[in-house]
């Protein structure tokens, strides 16, 4: 395995533990104490970013990923990874990756930071980090008043501005808490504490005016939905 051999060219890092499997993973890094772990996104098993965020972070190592997908690493560094290895790397990236380990090591980020970190990264975030002229940045999820759909892409309206993510509208969906928010149209989601007004367009379909937004038709396959929530 190329890995072994990059790694065997840092004596100060062992080889602890090589697994096949999320699931065989979530139980080695409870058991053995690294200090780093190489992780590729795409392993057998559960969703490797839910079993990272389940971890107590006290138990939890540094991350770096070492992975063939590219689509993950904003997801990646909102849980505060290390580094971010796309596959093919050379053993001088690689070694880039441990020297960063190196340095977070010598220097540990607070426990408190550590936590937020992951909390944001579990299945309802406090925020979301999103690009923003060339960085990432927070967005509080409370702050969040709908999304659209953009192909592929989907953007995150504020009240003073809006986000464009590579996240589809249904990943977003999942992340969001749905006692505050509700997909109305395959193409839209509202934070339902801005609904101002519900207008009726027919015997099933309605006209959702938010505050700050503008006014969204429900499809007929989510005016179900609309009818529970108004309930």
């Amino acid at each position: 395995m190329l890995l072994r051999d990059y790694a065997a060219e840092h004596p100060d890092f062992a080889l602890v533990a090589e697994c096949k499997s999320v699931d065989e993973l979530s139980g080695e890094l409870v058991r053995s104490k690294v200090d780093v772990a190489i992780l590729d996104i795409k392993m057998p098993g559960h969703d490797i970013f839910e079993i990272l965020g389940a971890i107590d972070p006290r138990s939890l190592p540094l991350v770096v990923f070492a992975t063939a997908h590219d689509r993950y690493a904003i997801r990646a560094f909102e849980m505060n990874a290390v580094d971010y290895l796309l596959k093919p790397y050379s053993a001088e990236r690689f070694a880039t990756a441990l020297d960063r380990a190196r340095g977070r090591l010598a220097k540990p980020a607070s426990q408190e930071g550590l936590t937020r970190a992951l909390r944001d990264l579990g299945p309802r975030p406090e925020r979301l980090l999103v690009p923003h002229r060339g960085k990432l940045v927070p967005v509080a999820v409370a702050d969040i008043i709908w999304i659209q759909s953009e192909g592929d892409y989907a953007r995150i309206h504020t009240a003073d501005r809006s986000y464009l993510v590579a996240r589809t509208m249904t990943e977003l969906e999942a992340r969001l808490d749905a006692t505050q928010f509700l997909r109305i149209h395959r193409t839209a989601i509202i934070r339902t504490d801005r609904i101002r007004e519900v207008v009726a367009e027919g015997s099933s379909r309605y006209r959702v005016i938010l505050d700050g937004a503008p006014a969204l038709i429900v499809s007929r396959t989510r005016a179900a939905l609309l009818k529970k929530w108004m309930l």
